[in-house]
């Protein structure tokens, strides 16, 4: 069911959506409240699901996980097999998004491991226990995204900011203290520093130094917020492109359309599948097809096709393997 959302709640998630772990009373000066007012207002988001968690972005490649992404289609699955399936995948610890969909496939993993045979392993088990019950699938492995912020929450005509994570050729060192730095904030990327400090058995002194070190060396990318789209009244869809005649100038043309367009939250590129996915948040179908539209009429001379998947419910969704280092 859909939350009313005011111009103040809708600028709060922006501003939790650009840096989560920023305090609430720089966020107070940004929309206009007092710090009290904020502090009430999250606390409601989060009690009526609209925000469900916040969490750090880290760039994996950097401490030496590939990230790899997998799509099932289903046959012959009742639905009590389809939760079975779900539930095998999400209680592998390699994995760390699950979701529902409808279009080419119905199911989605995101599975982080530290080698191709981990990889390898999970696969094998999972066709041993359901290959009667796979029609398709695919697999690819993410070598970059880019991450562009909610503006269609203020109205905005344009976005001009975004995060970008590349596949990493050098890795970074990192210490016991970081791990549990990391482990902390991709569960919870508003725990204060003197929780941290309690938890990890460090000075409140040195959690700030190893946090600002993550950030600087970009192990850390940044803090989101993990929203509930259809409380907020938007629908996810993942659309993803084949491309032919490419140049490098005219990719970058694409690149800069889908950062400008406050509706387009994704793009990634991927080894295996099709050349170049975007991740667009619209309230209906017919505004995804006036994206579409456009699309096609910008780029003309380099999209070939392009495929559709709604992605309407996430069963697992965390920020780093459980598995972990």
């Amino acid at each position: 069911m859909e939350v009313k959302l005011d111009i103040k709640d809708k600028r709060i998630l922006y501003e939790l959506d650009l840096n989560s772990r920023q305090s609430f009373g720089k966020i107070a000066k940004k929309v206009g409240l007092s710090k009290n007012a904020v502090i009430y207002r999250v606390n409601n988001l989060k009690k009526l699901g609209v925000i469900k968690n916040f969490h750090a972005w880290i760039d994996m490649t950097k401490l030496g996980f590939i990230e790899f992404r997998i799509y099932l289609n289903l046959k012959n699955a009742s639905p009590k097999k389809e939760e079975e399936i779900i539930e095998f995948l999400s209680n592998k610890k390699i994995v760390t998004w699950v979701g529902s969909m409808e279009g080419e496939y119905n199911l989605g993993a995101k599975i982080v491991t530290r080698n191709i045979y981990e990889m390898h392993e999970f696969w094998d088990e999972l066709f041993q226990k359901f290959v009667n019950f796979i029609e398709k699938r695919l697999m690819t492995i993410i070598a970059g995204s880019n991450y562009y912020y909610k503006t269609y929450l203020l109205n905005s005509k344009e976005n001009h900011e975004k995060e970008s994570v590349r596949t990493s050729i050098e890795l970074e060192k990192i210490d016991e203290i970081d791990e549990n730095i990391i482990k902390h904030l991709t569960k919870d990327a508003r725990i204060s520093i003197i929780e941290l400090s309690e938890k990890i058995r460090v000075t409140p002194k040195t959690i700030i130094s190893h946090i600002r070190d993550l950030e600087k060396r970009r192990v850390i990318v940044g803090y989101g917020t993990v929203l509930d789209l259809e409380k907020m009244g938007y629908k996810n869809f993942k659309v993803s492109f084949i491309l032919f005649r490419l140049t490098p100038e005219k990719m970058n043309d694409f690149r800069n359309y889908a950062m400008r367009h406050p509706n387009i939250i994704y793009d990634e590129e991927v080894i295996g599948g099709d050349d170049y996915e975007l991740e667009v948040q619209v309230r209906d179908l017919r505004d995804l097809r006036e994206i579409i539209r456009d699309i096609k009429s910008c780029f003309a001379e380099i999209v070939q096709d392009y495929k559709v998947l709604f992605m309407f419910e996430d069963h697992k969704h965390v920020g780093f393997p459980e598995k972990g280092f």
